[in-house]
């Protein structure tokens, strides 16, 4: 049969659902203030101990009690996630602005968690709090299999940390969780937890080393933090610059972009440990 025109246009066919990760087990995405797009922001939390005890006696000096409460500030710095398209002059005009800013956009909201994941993984492009590169990392070593990892993090971070953490597991890990029965689902539009109620997100981590190192074949490194937030710059307010501004005159090419800073911080605490990646090891009676 012989083709008489070319391809018809039409929308693409596939809605733009992102996956489940990191934003499913975080405090927002919350709307980033706008001077902190370039300087970061910085908040107050008085979760980062827990609280002392003494025995009942005839106690007539409160002096005797100590104090360990402390205030502590955490700092998030900006970074930036973007889409773009370069294209021929004469193309993009024929698109016009409204098809650009919807391609964009959905470049964007398609793939920007799987970046956050990964910039925060690696405390990439300025990114602080972050998973690796991060000196306040506390490595508690290697586990027996994954089942055993998780069990050395929960129970060192709640020895210190009265609220639910955050598991952060690398997706060549995730299948391993659930097949161990680690982690399971209140209901199917609620984050995946583990039995204590550990939030775990299950994304694109990097699964490196504190030093940023690879691990060796075959393993990975989990992480186990306070509860996380995410701040982002609201839809209304994205980097859109009007198609006729962006030309670069000497190939005739123009280079759009659409931008959105984040912040991404978590409380507290961060601790990591190597696993093998494979079912537990068996055990004997």
């Amino acid at each position: 049969m012989a083709i008489l025109n070319g391809p018809v246009y039409v929308p693409a066919p596939n809605p733009v659902i992102p996956r489940y990760g990191l934003f499913d087990v975080s405090t927002g995405p919350l709307d980033l203030p706008v001077n902190a797009r370039i300087g970061g922001l910085q908040y107050e939390i008085g979760s980062c101990t827990l609280p002392n005890g003494y025995e009942v006696l005839c106690q007539d000096s409160h002096a005797s009690k100590s104090y360990n409460g402390t205030i502590a500030t955490n700092v998030g710095y900006p970074f930036v996630v973007y889409s773009g398209i370069q294209c021929g002059a004469v193309g993009l005009a024929n698109w016009g602005q409204e098809r650009i800013r919807k391609f964009l956009y959905e470049q964007l909201t398609a793939g920007e968690q799987a970046t956050v994941e990964n910039i925060f993984s690696q405390s990439a492009y300025g990114q602080t709090l972050g998973l690796s590169n991060n000196p306040n990392v506390v490595n508690l070593g290697n586990a027996t299999d994954i089942v055993n990892g998780v069990a050395i993090l929960e129970n060192w971070l709640y020895a210190r940390y009265g609220l639910p953490g955050v598991l952060h597991v690398p997706m060549i890990a995730a299948s391993y969780l659930k097949s161990s029965q680690v982690i399971q689902k209140d209901l199917p539009t609620q984050p995946w937890k583990t039995s204590p109620g550990t939030l775990v997100s299950l994304g694109n981590y990097a699964g490196f080393a504190p030093s940023g190192s690879a691990p060796v074949s075959g393993h990975t490194y989990l992480y186990i933090t306070g509860q996380v937030a995410v701040w982002r710059t609201p839809d209304s307010q994205l980097l859109d610059i009007p198609l006729g501004q962006i030309m670069n005159r000497t190939t005739n090419t123009v280079d759009i972009v659409m931008e959105r800073e984040y912040v991404v911080t978590y409380d507290c605490f961060v601790g990591c440990v190597r696993v093998a990646l494979g079912p537990p090891a068996a055990t004997t009676g």
